[in-house]
C-alpha cells in the first residue's frame, strides 16, 4: 500500500516551522511509518519583483530544523522567492504528476498538530476514496465554533474554510487544473505578493458565485464548487494554529479572531459521523449556495475595497514610461530617439528610475544642504494633471495611486512637489531597502 507522502511548506518562520516539525515528529510511529517528508522552501528575492521578503539566517535555519528531524527526508529549495501559491503547485505537480501519488498531505510553517492528527487525517482519507466526491479533508476543527458546540457536534465533519493540514486526492486535483488556468495566467510568473487582486476578482464576475478573497485558496474553493467536489473538515480541533504573523495574518487579528483560545483534543474522536454520498452532494449545495450568496450581496463592495493595483518594479519600460520618467525627474523631455531604443522593452523601470536618481544631471536639481530629499526651486512647476499623478506612481511606488490621492492633488500640487513628498515617503524607503536587482 502506497502511504500519503508528506509536504512542508516553508518560508521564513523557523519559530514556527521548528513547532510543527516537532508535532509530526510527535505522531505515532505506525502512522509515519513508510511515509516520505519533503520540504518545500520558498526563497527570499523574489524572481519577478526583485523584491526581498526574508533574510538568509531564517531559511537556512529553517533547512536545518527539517534535516535535523528528517535526515532521509527530501528538500526541494528554491533558489528564489516564488511566492506560496508557486510553492504549492510545484509540491503538487511533483507528487500528482511526477510521482503519480494518488494522494499528499500538505503543511504548511503554522500549525502545530495533536498527537491524534495523523489518525484523523488517515481516515478521513479513508473516508475520502470511499465516498468519491471529496477533494480535500482535514481535522484542525471548526475554529468559529464555541467549546459548547464543539462538544454537542465534535463527531461531525463540516466544510473546511482554510486550506490547513489537508490532504488532497490527485484525481480531483487534475480535474481542477482546467478550472484554475485563468487565475494561473494572472498569478504565475508575477510576484504573487504584488499580485493583481482586480483582474482575479474580474475571472469571477461572469460567474454565479465567488469568494470573498483573491487568494489561491479562493480560487481553488470555487473550482471545487464549479466540479461539485466537498473540502471537509472536522467540526472538533485536533491541530493548533500558531501563524500570529505572516502573509495574511497580524498579531492582533489572531487574537481578536480568536486562534489563541481554540481547545485542542489530544485523542482521535473514536466514532465519526460520516455524511454519506447524498449527504455530500447537500453539503456541496450548501457551500455553493455561499458562494452565490457572496456574489449576489457583496461582490461589488469587495471589489470597491480592494487595494490599488500594484506593479512589478522589474517590468520592462514603456515608451511612456521613458518620457515620463524625464519629464518628471529630470524636468526636460528626452533628448533624442536613441534614448527611447535603448529603454523601451530593455530596461526594468526600477532600473532606469534608479538610474536617473543617480545621476549627475537630477543631483543638481536636488539642495543638498537639506535634512531629507528636497528639490530646488520646488513648486515653479505647474500642477499635477491626472495621467502625471499615475505615471509618478507608477514609477517611482510601482503601483497605481489610490483614488484618494488623485482628488487631493489634480490641478493643485506643482509636479516638483509631488515627487519630492513620493521620495521622501517611508513607502519608497522601504521599497529601495528591498530591491535586488
Amino acid at each position: 500500500m502506497v502511504r500519503s507522502p508528506i509536504a512542508l511548506m516553508s518560508f521564513n518562520r523557523p519559530q514556527f516551522l521548528g513547532p510543527v516539525i516537532d508535532s509530526i515528529k510527535a505522531q505515532p510511529a505506525d502512522e509515519l511509518l513508510h511515509r516520505e517528508v519533503h520540504l518545500f522552501q520558498d526563497g527570499a528575492v523574489n524572481r519577478y519583483s526583485r523584491m526581498r521578503y526574508a533574510n538568509g539566517d531564517d531559511i537556512a535555519r529553517s533547512i536545518a530544523l527539517f534535516r535535523a528531524a528528517f535526515p532521509t527526508g527530501t528538500l526541494h529549495v528554491s533558489d528564489d522567492n516564488i511566492g506560496i501559491c508557486e510553492n504549492f503547485r510545484r509540491a503538487e505537480t511533483y507528487f500528482f504528476v511526477e510521482r503519480r501519488f494518488p494522494c499528499a498531505w500538505f503543511f504548511e510553517d503554522d500549525l502545530v498538530l495533536s498527537p491524534a492528527y495523523f489518525k484523523m487525517l488517515s481516515r478521513l482519507e479513508d473516508y475520502a476514496n470511499t465516498v468519491g466526491h471529496i477533494a480535500y479533508f482535514s481535522a484542525y476543527g471548526d475554529y468559529y465554533e464555541n467549546a459548547e458546540t464543539v462538544a454537542l457536534r465534535g463527531r461531525e465533519l463540516t466544510t473546511l474554510d482554510h486550506h490547513w493540514g489537508f490532504g488532497l486526492i490527485a484525481r480531483h486535483w487534475s480535474a481542477m487544473q482546467p478550472e484554475l488556468e485563468a487565475f494561473y495566467r494572472i498569478v504565475v510568473g508575477n510576484d504573487y505578493a504584488r499580485r493583481d487582486h482586480r483582474a482575479i476578482f474580474g475571472l469571477y464576475e461572469p460567474l454565479e458565485i465567488a469568494p470573498r478573497a483573491s487568494s489561491q485558496d479562493a480560487a481553488k474553493a470555487i473550482a471545487c464548487s464549479r466540479l461539485a467536489l466537498w473540502r471537509c473538515n472536522s467540526v472538533q480541533p485536533f491541530a493548533r494554529y500558531i501563524g500570529s504573523t505572516g502573509l495574511h495574518m497580524t498579531p492582533e487579528a489572531f487574537n481578536e479572531i480568536g486562534f489563541s483560545k481554540v481547545s485542542v483534543a489530544s485523542e482521535p474522536q473514536a466514532e465519526l459521523n460520516l455524511p454519506g454520498p447524498a449527504e455530500v452532494r447537500e453539503r456541496v449545495l450548501q457551500n455553493r449556495e455561499l458562494f452565490q450568496l457572496i456574489r449576489r450581496t457583496e461582490f461589488e463592495s469587495l471589489v470597491a475595497a480592494l487595494p490599488a493595483r500594484e506593479l512589478n518594479p522589474m517590468r520592462r519600460c514603456t515608451r511612456e514610461d521613458v518620457a515620463a520618467a524625464y519629464d518628471l525627474l529630470l524636468r526636460r523631455d528626452v533628448e533624442d530617439e536613441s534614448v527611447f531604443t535603448a529603454h523601451v522593452d530593455h530596461r526594468p523601470v526600477w532600473l532606469l528610475v534608479a538610474g536617473i536618481r543617480s545621476s549627475t544631471e537630477f543631483m543638481q536639481l536636488v539642495d543638498s544642504t537639506a535634512p531629507q530629499f528636497t528639490f530646488i526651486d520646488v513648486g515653479k512647476r505647474p500642477p499635477c494633471t491626472t495621467a502625471e499623478i499615475s505615471a509618478a506612481y507608477r514609477l517611482l511606488m510601482h503601483r497605481e495611486p489610490e483614488p484618494a490621492v488623485l482628488k487631493d492633488h489634480v490641478a493643485y500640487t506643482p509636479k516638483d512637489a509631488l515627487i519630492e513628498g513620493l521620495l521622501q515617503s517611508s513607502e519608497l524607503m522601504q521599497m529601495d531597502e528591498r530591491m535586488v536587482p
